[in-house]
């Protein structure tokens, strides 16, 4: 028995990788306590990946992802069970939801996402998808691709006492070099209350050097009802250097102080320079404007620049 599992353990394939970044920020906030500047050593990962394949094709396997930022002890991302064949692909685990596999937003035009430091809870800092339930444990399902088509659905399931059920569904098109991508989901929240909804749709459109995006969603809840727009575009300068940039905007038209709802505007700016295989360096600059709309937060116009250098293994 023992020599029997020995030998279907060997036949698994192992991969391992890694990330890690450290960064230096500067943040020009209205608010005093994220006003100055900062550094850390975040966003470091390792990911394990456990494989295996029958001889009619069916692959399935094991997906852990490892959290290990610096002065905190390493903790669970991620962590699931795939199973993959003709017939699409199952995901049963720790994960995050479709809508994270076909939303498309415009800051998916920058390797780096470095948002302003306003506090609302509530105002989307993007134009793309929003995923309810994070990576949570959940049920997902992908068709395969056919004619350049794909779709996917999420199920999340807070348990007996839970109130927070959700089911996310996507889709996407790809023909040459456009890409369409849809997101729509859904939250139970506590008993008297509406359910969040949300919706995205982008597209993602490649011409040489260049990638242009242009997106918009909806999010609606208990009162909440935010439409945002976004645009993305990078350039490609040489082998080495990417510049990318992007800009959104977010208002939430049940927040009112007035007549000023609570909105929020942001642009960024990304140069990317690629210092060797695996390794990269990152300019960010943002500029945001944020209105309250009356919600218990602080309006707060301001920017952040960030310097920040990355590795892949």
């Amino acid at each position: 028995v023992v020599a029997a599992l020995l030998s279907t353990t060997a036949m698994a394939e192992v991969s391992i990788s890694g990330t890690t970044e450290f960064y230096y920020k500067n943040d020009d906030s209205q608010i005093t306590a994220n006003n100055g500047t900062s550094m850390g050593n975040t966003d470091n990962e390792i990911k394990l990946t456990f494989s295996n394949k029958t001889d009619t094709g069916l692959e399935f396997g094991y997906v852990v992802e490892l959290t290990t930022d610096a002065d905190s002890s390493s903790t669970v991302d991620e962590s699931s069970l795939y199973i993959s064949g003709s017939a699409g692909k199952v995901v049963l685990g720790g994960n995050d939801a479709v809508t994270d596999n076909f939303g498309i937003g415009e800051q998916d035009i920058m390797s780096e996402e470095v948002t302003g430091t306003y506090t609302s809870a509530t105002i989307q800092s993007n134009a793309g998808e929003k995923t309810y339930g994070a990576d949570l444990t959940k049920a997902s399902y992908f068709t395969p691709t056919f004619g350049g088509f794909q779709a996917g659905v999420s199920v999340y399931d807070s348990g007996a006492a839970g109130t927070t059920d959700s089911t996310s569904y996507g889709a996407s098109y790809t023909i040459d070099n456009l890409k369409i991508g849809y997101t729509n989901g859904s939250q139970e929240v506590a008993a008297g209350t509406v359910d969040n909804e949300s919706q995205s749709l982008g597209a993602k459109l490649a011409l040489g050097n260049a990638t242009l995006i242009a997106a918009v969603s909806k999010v609606e809840g208990d009162d909440e009802d935010i439409d945002s727009i976004g645009f993305g575009a990078s350039y490609k300068v040489n082998a080495d250097i990417t510049v990318a940039a992007s800009t959104m905007n977010s208002e939430d038209s049940l927040d009112l102080s007035g007549t000023e709802k609570e909105e929020l505007t942001q642009h960024m700016l990304e140069i990317k320079y690629q210092i060797a295989p695996g390794l990269a360096g990152y300019v960010n600059y943002t500029d945001y404007d944020y209105k309250n709309g009356g919600e218990a937060s602080t309006d707060d116009d301001g920017a952040v620049t960030q310097f920040k250098i990355a590795a892949s293994f």
